[in-house]
């Protein structure tokens, strides 16, 4: 007969077992942001920091009109950019008053600004998670996506946007 210390040390070792999980591999840490209501997310390596939506916006003539001009970040000279005019996403006056922060993206010398409605949160992903963009919205997001993960976030990858809009301005 199998005594209560046993029966216990058993119990122990049985859930010791079934509770043991691997660890979720990840991949992707990104800022999750709104902008016209849906959900994106940059890479956090990609963003230099992240600021108030109260600096004074100085616009240029005859840029293309995603382009809102540019602002002094400690004596710095910033593009800044509606990503959801750029990217072809159904904008109103009203949603760029609603604009609070502003994320700033750096690769190497390249830097530019992005207004978005709202931080959300740091947002972990593993590669195999994304799904592929091809119910994009626009075939920019599809370019310059990574992947949409759970919760319908689509994931930009940084690098590529910067690139793409550094193009559009140089072209435009």
């Amino acid at each position: 007969m199998e005594t209560d210390e046993n029966i216990l040390l058993n119990r122990a070792k049985k859930l010791a077992k079934s509770q043991h999980r691997t660890a979720k591999k990840i991949d992707i840490r990104c800022i999750e942001f709104t902008l016209c209501g849906m959900s994106f997310a940059f890479e956090i390596q990609s963003i230099r920091e992240i600021l108030r939506y109260n600096r004074t916006i100085t616009p240029l003539p005859f840029l293309p009109p995603f382009l809102i001009g540019v602002m002094n970040v400690r004596g710095e000279v910033v593009p800044v950019v509606d990503l959801g005019l750029y990217v072809g996403l159904p904008t109103q006056e009203e949603s760029k008053k609603n604009f609070k922060s502003l994320i700033i993206l750096q690769k190497n010398e390249l830097v530019f600004a992005f207004p978005c409605e709202r931080i959300v949160r740091i947002r972990e992903f593993s590669n195999n998670e994304l799904q592929p963009s091809i119910a994009a919205q626009s075939q920019i997001i599809e370019h310059i996506s990574k992947g949409c993960g759970r919760g319908g976030i689509t994931i930009l990858d940084a690098d590529a946007c910067m690139m793409q809009l550094q193009k559009s301005i140089v072209a435009g």
